[in-house]
């Protein structure tokens, strides 16, 4: 990948304390560290004591200090400054040298030992501190950062300039499944498709090329450890370079809550022009079949025209309440319970069993989660569609299969060319039907998370197959229900 480096890179400046008891040297040194540094900051104190002060007083990113002066010297200085700042980088830099000196102070734990002398002392005295300002600096940063993500909780990845994965959160960690060994060293295609990590990449020469934004939001959809897929929004920047790409930075957001809302609303709007469709059309034939025999009895004092009027009302009050019933069971169940299927359907077949009809119900059925209330509606309304489009006597079967439960019967059967049409709402081949109940069965499965698909049966009637989102178990027989 091309990475263009942006015009000006802005960072904070390396503050630097240079403590000795010389003036004129610290001024020397000063003006020699500004020469040799781009961004620095540079404070000055004569002798220790002050030294001390200007440390409690201000925040650097390295210290560098003469050995022998009055009341402290440099050696005590560390001690004292590693009381509160255990890892600021401290520089010996003294006029007075030795081999004692130098295993002190190493034993001590200085960054750096240098003895006075002329540029080329003073050039390599600038590149220790410089070195050691710089990992301190990143480091303060790396911890700052660090506190406020973990306060924030959010899946942070760091991707370094060779495509590997360098550092992520344990926010990152819970929503990809993976552990952190798994994740550290890999590419991202990892966790995104070929075309995902190819697009992150487009979108990263973008953010770095001269004129590009800062950071930028997409789209992007995360693969898990345990293959789900999880949509997000990426939102990447790269991280702070001179000349050489150090890598990028994201801040990923899980979207399946406003990716299921935005679902939820276009299935919302498309129940609303369905009820628009239902009521300015299914809704007028009874009430224009109402209104002629309205008028007709008023004319002609025939009273069998109430009959009519009466029916007509009828169906019109069943296809309100099937109406506000779709409505109704079309909103996603939030609470499900394991249902004994034999056992709900035996129940639910009661107000539609006769002398002639017959439910039966194989041995070892299923137990299935689900909202038991709208389950039993589910199989009320395949039974009634069974009962009023099949010839008595007819026997209803409902079993189990590897993916969830059948509801079938040895009636005529339907149509293969209908098998969509059935579940329209309004649909109806009976002559005062309201066309709405195997639409309230299929809102009932959407509402569940199912699939409901209608086919032939064994004996050649009607057979409803429904695909639960989770593997029935097997539950105890039942007998045959008369």
């Amino acid at each position: 990948m091309s990475i263009e480096r942006p015009e000006k890179i802005i960072s904070e400046p390396i503050k630097i304390l240079h403590i000795d008891d010389d003036s004129g040297f610290l001024d020397l040194t000063k003006a020699f560290l500004e020469k040799e540094f781009n961004e620095i900051d540079i404070t000055t104190a004569i002798g220790s004591t002050e030294g001390l002060e200007r440390i409690e007083d201000g925040a650097f990113h390295c210290v560098i200090s003469d050995y022998e002066m009055p009341r402290m010297d440099g050696l005590e200085l560390l001690a004292e400054v590693r009381k509160e700042h255990p890892e600021l980088p401290f520089v010996l830099y003294t006029g007075k040298g030795s081999e004692e000196i130098a295993g002190k102070a190493i034993n001590a734990g200085v960054t750096g030992y240098f003895q006075k002398g002329g540029p080329e002392q003073h050039r390599r005295l600038a590149n220790r501190v410089k070195h050691a300002a710089k990992e301190y600096q990143t480091q303060i940063e790396s911890e700052r950062y660090s506190t406020v993500l973990r306060a924030l909780d959010y899946p942070v990845y760091v991707v370094n300039d060779e495509a590997e994965f360098e550092y992520v959160s344990e926010a990152f960690l819970t929503l990809t499944g993976y552990d952190r060994e798994e994740i550290i060293g890999s590419q991202p295609e990892k966790i995104k498709t070929d075309e995902a990590a190819q697009r992150a990449n487009d979108i990263l020469a973008e953010i770095v090329s001269s004129d590009g934004p800062e950071s930028k939001k997409f789209r992007v959809d995360i693969r898990r450890k345990d293959g789900e897929t999880v949509p997000c929004y990426d939102h990447m920047a790269a991280l702070p370079f001179d000349e050489d790409f150090r890598g990028s930075v994201g801040i990923l957001r899980d979207a399946t809550r406003e990716t299921r809302q935005r679902k939820e609303l276009i299935r919302q709007n498309k129940r609303l022009e369905e009820f628009t469709s239902i009521v300015s059309h299914d809704l007028r034939t009874p009430l224009g079949n109402a209104q002629t025999a309205a008028t007709l009895a008023r004319s002609t004092a025939d009273e069998s025209h109430f009959d009519t009027l009466e029916s007509e009302l009828d169906r019109m009050d069943r296809m309100i309440d099937e109406l506000l019933t779709l409505a109704k069971e079309g909103e996603a169940v939030s609470e499900t319970e394991p249902i004994d299927l034999g056992r709900l359907a035996t129940e639910a077949w009661e107000p539609f069993g006769s002398t002639q009809d017959s439910l039966y119900i194989p041995e070892g059925t299923a137990r299935i989660d689900a909202d038991k209330s709208r389950f039993r509606r589910l199989l009320e309304n395949l039974f009634r569609n069974a009962v009023e489009h099949c010839p008595s006597p007819v026997t209803v079967t409902v079993g189990r299969t590897e993916s969830g439960f059948y509801v079938a019967d040895d009636g005529p059967g339907i149509d293969e060319a209908n098998h969509e049409d059935v579940f329209e709402p309004g649909y109806t081949t009976v002559e005062d039907g309201t066309g709405f109940g195997l639409a309230i069965v299929r809102r009932i499965a959407d509402a569940h998370g199912w699939e409901v698909a209608v086919t032939r049966s064994d004996s050649g009637g009607t057979r409803f197959d429904v695909q639960v989102n989770s593997n029935p178990e097997v539950s105890e027989s039942h007998p045959v229900v008369s």
